[in-house]
């Protein structure tokens, strides 16, 4: 019994060792890139990469294809399956679940927009310290309220605009008690008491913070659903200037914006686009959330000027370096497509706004915008006829290059779908 046993062992053991020497190997360790859960739009396929040592146990029927270096996968109608995979043939490895989803379309938009939103609070720009007795006072920051905060209640009354919140400081100033105020962070939601301070010039009372209501500016739609009108546009969330994170909203509305100038970006500062308000003949509708890929809302009527033809939206793996195009406006509302060189793609099975990187290669939109410009946020990135992405950020010092985010990830976050 013992030489068996012993024999067993050896080769347990060089199996242990194959195992962990594979997983050094570049091909295999391509593969442990792999995420958990393979995902394929219906009708489509997708390429990942694979070792000629993995061999595939349990194809079903022809949705799997083995290449040399790669898998192809793909699927007729939704619904999921398993793929069992064996090292050298023989030592189990890992399983694959696959699920086969309903394809998106969304139609590319391009078009610019200007967009309005309404706060919901007041969002803290900076500090106002308080001249008395001779030496300034500064209550809002001592309280541990910081810039880019927004205050949304005082003294339990939701702060609609500047005020409702100056009401409550006075309130709390004459009776000599300290303002409450609810205050939203980038983290979360908190209390802060106030103590007002007398302002012996100007004759009020104050705890010494500038706020702002509302935001404003020019941007481009990246798609919207051809049925129901629901729209993603900007790439990027709207933030107050301070802090990255998503300032809460409480509506809003788009409309459409007539480009009426350029600044070039240069490799000292980014460039911009100048837009003015236009009427909602092309572009109308409400805004209804603020995310990380920017903002969420419903059009009144489709666009008059731009693509009404809906494509694929792609999925991250689909993605690959190569040529690509955007579509922006540089002049009045018309859209028009430029070329673009799609550099890197970053393997993303969890949402992130840098996906892809690219580089500006067309020859006229270079010479009117010297690559990627404030404004052309939210501009649709197709290639290979899918909508894979929008623009999202330039590189400063080369403004030719830029990032984009992956459109699957503006389609699938909740206040879109």
């Amino acid at each position: 019994m013992g030489r068996p046993n012993k024999a067993r062992q050896i080769v347990g053991l060089f199996g242990a060792i194959a195992v962990m020497t594979t997983g050094f190997l570049r091909p295999v360790r391509s593969m442990v890139k792999i995420p958990q859960v393979i995902m394929v739009p219906s009708g489509q396929r997708i390429t990942l990469p694979w070792s000629s040592w993995v061999t595939v146990t349990s194809p079903v029927g022809e949705r799997v294809s083995v290449k040399p270096g790669f898998v192809h996968v793909g699927g007729l109608n939704p619904g999921h399956f398993v793929i069992r995979t064996k090292l050298f043939g023989w030592i189990p490895w890992r399983s694959f679940p696959v699920e086969v989803i309903k394809p998106v379309y969304e139609v590319p938009g391009g078009e610019s927009i200007g967009v309005v939103v309404n706060t919901r609070g007041l969002v803290v720009r900076g500090y106002a310290p308080v001249s008395v007795g001779g030496h300034f006072v500064d209550p809002a920051k001592e309280a541990g309220i910081d810039k880019g905060d927004v205050i949304v209640k005082a003294n339990h009354r939701l702060v609609t605009s500047n005020r409702v919140l100056q009401e409550a400081i006075q309130q709390s100033g004459r009776r000599h008690k300290p303002v409450a105020l609810g205050v939203q962070g980038a983290r979360r939601y908190h209390w802060r008491y106030v103590k007002p301070v007398w302002s012996p010039v100007l004759r009020t009372w104050h705890i010494g913070v500038m706020v702002q209501g509302g935001a404003s500016g020019v941007g481009t739609l990246t798609f919207y659903n051809p049925e129901s009108l629901k729209y993603a546009a900007l790439g990027h969330s709207i933030t107050d200037g301070v802090t990255p994170s998503p300032i809460a909203i409480n509506g809003g509305r788009v409309t459409g914006a007539r480009i009426v100038g350029i600044i070039a970006s240069r490799s000292d500062g980014p460039g911009q686009k100048i837009g003015v308000l236009a009427s909602g003949k092309n572009v109308q509708g409400t805004v209804v959330a603020n995310s990380f890929f920017g903002i969420t809302g419903r059009l009144t009527h489709q666009p008059i000027w731009g693509a009404h033809h809906a494509l694929p939206v792609a999925l991250p793996d689909q993605v690959h370096p190569g040529p690509a195009q955007i579509v922006t406006v540089l002049h009045d509302q018309k859209t028009q497509l430029f070329s673009i060189r799609i550099i890197k793609t970053y393997p993303q099975w969890h949402a992130h706004t840098k996906g892809l990187l690219f580089e500006v290669d067309d020859p006229h939109l270079l010479r009117q915008t010297g690559g990627i410009v404030q404004g052309m946020s939210g501009s649709p990135i197709i290639q290979d006829g899918k909508l894979v992405g929008a623009v999202t950020h330039v590189l400063l010092s080369r403004p030719n290059l830029g990032y984009g985010c992956y459109a699957y990830w503006m389609a699938m976050q909740k206040s879109f779908s």
